[in-house]
């Protein structure tokens, strides 16, 4: 076949379009399945940041709420206390804040302008010996006036007022009940705008944030900020009894934590009648820590909370309501998962991989049988040429009586007769190819002796031999002529004389004109060789031996006549016939086939 690379050339063109178009298919739908697996793992992950906010703030509300709603006047570690009518009384009344010392406050202060600070929970000694017979603890006033000390060493009352930012206008929020406790670093109604609710959405969210826990997991900055004002105003409720007859000359302001250094403190500022004073409690900072991080263990493992002391450095999806406080978690990690996505890229892959092997596959084989189609009818035409033109030649001289001479006349018929032969053999192989390749035939076995097996086809073969100017020479054991085969006698027939048909072509120019025929027994079977001492087969050769019509035109005029048809056939002959036809290495001279038949 002339010029099949442009055909390759087409398969390689349109291969690598196809692959183009598929990978630029495959880059852009994996972009877009990453893509969307960000997105769900991102909002799972905001989903757990809700939940976790809710669970730190729910932990940390009845505590904090009931910090903030401490009346002024707690703040003192004896009190004088007014009945329901406000009717006043001498009688001493210990301060709450010394036997209801909550486990995350290291000590309740108040601070005066000139750095004048005390503690309701570390009393003077004159008053130690009033407040500890009626059941405050003398280990945790030596603690709590340690706690103090360490306090009053680190922060002053200018450093507690700068970082107190001023207190809102006092004003009831939209639950109707006032703000007693706000997170000084995120404005709630930034919070709101962060969420991207509508009014009606708002208000929902804001009902839906109740102290019984019954709130949206979405991480919702404005419901945690109103949940705990609740639990706020419910704490003022229950220390009614403590509030002094006079609280109208005093103004209690907001309760917020705030960071000053490395302190996080819970202050206020309260206005009495002649001064301004802070009030509020230390918080211990790293037992809160461990115990918020362990809260969340389940649902954020390898959490950190971090300080906020910067509005600008606050993400409000991630603070807490309670304390300026706010989440780091490390971003969702871009892991390998098998969707339906990849699956079908995979398969699609696939598909294209095993329809383009297909394809090539298909082309080589049609090529490969184009070219193998073309050198048949050249072997072929190239095959018939030599006896036609000696059969019209010698038939002319004979019909023109131009050959007188009986001896040469009889030489003449002897090689009409001989060219004869040789096209019924050219035409008997291609027709029994022709036959194999149509599909299995139908043969007819029969059971026969090796013996009657060499009888029949022995005259036929020693003829092809004398007409090579060769010898056959026939061995068989006595014990392997009486061996009885099932096959059929016909195909053997024409796989032996193809062999040896071979041998008288290939080992004409051989010194030794003598081709051996020995049969030998095998297990399970009985073994042909046909061996003749010409010049053998190479290594080159013996790859396409058993190639249907491997020989071209060229290679029959330089070797031998033949199509190279006739070892192909006698291996599927023998296929069928349940046997194995194969070239056996020899370190003789010459080629060496043998015929393996089952008993």
């Amino acid at each position: 076949m002339k010029r099949p690379w442009h055909y390759w050339l087409c398969y390689v063109a349109a291969c690598v379009v196809v692959l183009n178009a598929m990978s630029w298919l495959t880059i852009k739908a994996l972009e877009l399945d990453e893509a969307e697996s960000l997105a769900r793992r991102q909002a799972d992950l905001e989903e757990s940041i809700g939940r976790a906010l809710w669970r730190m703030d729910v932990k940390l509300m009845p505590h904090l709420a009931r910090e903030a709603a401490r009346p002024h006047a707690v703040y003192s570690s004896l009190l004088t206390t007014a009945d329901s009518v406000h009717r006043s009384s001498d009688v001493p009344q210990l301060s709450p804040l010394l036997t209801d010392r909550w486990e995350f406050t290291l000590v309740n202060y108040q601070v005066e302008p000139g750095d004048i600070w005390s503690s309701p929970q570390a009393p003077t000694p004159a008053i130690q010996g009033v407040v500890c017979p009626q059941g405050a603890s003398l280990d945790e006033i030596r603690f709590c006036t340690q706690a103090l000390s360490e306090l009053q060493g680190c922060v002053s009352f200018e450093q507690l007022s700068r970082a107190l930012p001023p207190d809102p206008p006092i004003a009831s929020n939209e639950l109707g009940s006032q703000t007693l406790i706000r997170n000084p670093v995120v404005d709630l109604e930034q919070a709101a705008s962060v969420n991207d609710l509508s009014g009606v959405e708002v208000v929902q969210q804001r009902e839906v944030g109740t102290r019984q826990g019954r709130v949206n997991p979405s991480n919702d900055f404005y419901n945690r900020n109103a949940a705990i004002n609740s639990y706020a105003q419910e704490a003022v409720a229950q220390q009614t009894s403590v509030r002094t007859f006079n609280e109208e000359s005093v103004t209690e302001g907001v309760s917020q934590p705030i960071w000053v250094g490395d302190q996080l403190l819970l202050a206020r500022r309260v206005e009495l009648s002649d001064k301004v004073v802070i009030q509020g409690c230390w918080l211990n900072w790293e037992k809160i820590r461990a115990s918020l991080i362990e809260e969340v263990q389940d649902v954020l493992p390898g959490v950190r909370l971090e300080p906020v002391r910067d509005a600008s450095h606050a993400q409000v999806g991630r603070m807490l309501a309670t304390l300026p406080v706010q989440l780091v978690v490390a971003p969702p990690e871009t892991a390998l998962a098998w969707s339906a996505m990849r699956v079908s890229l995979v398969m699609a892959w696939a598909c294209v991989v095993i329809a383009a092997f297909a394809a090539g596959v298909l082309l080589h084989g049609v090529l490969t049988l184009s070219e193998r189609r073309g050198a048949f009818v050249s072997a072929v035409t190239h095959e018939l040429r030599t006896p036609l033109t000696t059969f019209r030649m010698y038939s002319e001289m004979l019909a023109n009586d131009m050959v007188p001479e009986p001896a040469k006349r009889q030489r003449y018929l002897d090689t009409l007769r001989v060219e004869a032969d040789r096209l019924s053999h050219l035409v008997e192989n291609v027709l029994s190819y022709a036959k194999l390749e149509r599909g299995p035939q139908h043969q007819r076995r029969e059971q026969i002796t090796v013996g009657k097996l060499l009888d029949r086809v022995q005259e036929r073969l020693v003829d092809r031999a004398r007409q090579a100017d060769m010898q056959l020479a026939i061995s068989a054991p006595a014990e392997v002529v009486a061996t009885l085969l099932t096959t059929d006698g016909a195909a053997v027939e024409q796989i032996l004389f193809n062999l040896v048909d071979n041998a008288c072509k290939y080992a004409a120019r051989a010194t030794d004109r003598r081709i051996h025929l020995d049969v030998a027994p095998m297990s399970m079977g009985v073994a042909f060789r046909v061996r003749d001492h010409g010049g053998g087969i190479s290594k080159g050769e013996s790859r396409s031996l058993f190639r249907p019509f491997s020989k071209s035109a060229d290679e029959a005029a330089h070797s031998a006549p033949g199509v190279g048809l006739g070892l192909a056939l006698c291996r599927r002959l023998a296929h069928d016939l349940g046997g194995k036809l194969e070239l056996i290495p020899s370190s003789e001279a010459g080629a060496v086939f043998q015929l393996f038949l089952p008993c």
